[in-house]
């Protein structure tokens, strides 16, 4: 990729960016509710409860590593990939990072490879 492509995706604007979250966050919901087998009215009304809250994680991720200093690029692609996994699997990952950054989570102990105990 050039510098001059480079520069163009760095220069979009965030209503485009938010898009593109947007439509991971769907994308991803949908997926898994066609996978469940869900068909009309259900998968409708799932994926836009659902989607929603995936949006959000994804959004939040993406702008919480923007802050933390990351490239946009960087910081998108990480969003979108938590946005696609969805607000299940993003908010047990936040809720177990949170507690071990809190004390309130044992992390468990490294045990021997060798099999010794």
């Amino acid at each position: 990729m050039t510098h001059e492509q480079q520069q163009a995706l760095a220069d979009l604007p965030v209503w485009v960016v938010i898009a593109i979250a947007v439509a991971a966050g769907f994308s991803g919901e949908m997926w898994r509710a066609d996978r469940d087998g869900l068909r009309g009215r259900e998968l409708v009304y799932r994926v836009i409860l659902r989607a929603g809250a995936s949006v959000v994680f994804g959004l939040a991720t993406m702008l919480l590593i923007w802050a933390g200093g990351a490239h946009v690029l960087v910081a998108a692609a990480i969003g979108f990939v938590v946005a696609t996994m969805g607000a299940d699997v993003a908010s047990g990952l936040y809720e177990r990072w949170l507690a071990k950054r809190a004390g309130v989570c044992e992390v468990p102990a490294k045990s021997d490879s060798d099999g010794a105990a």
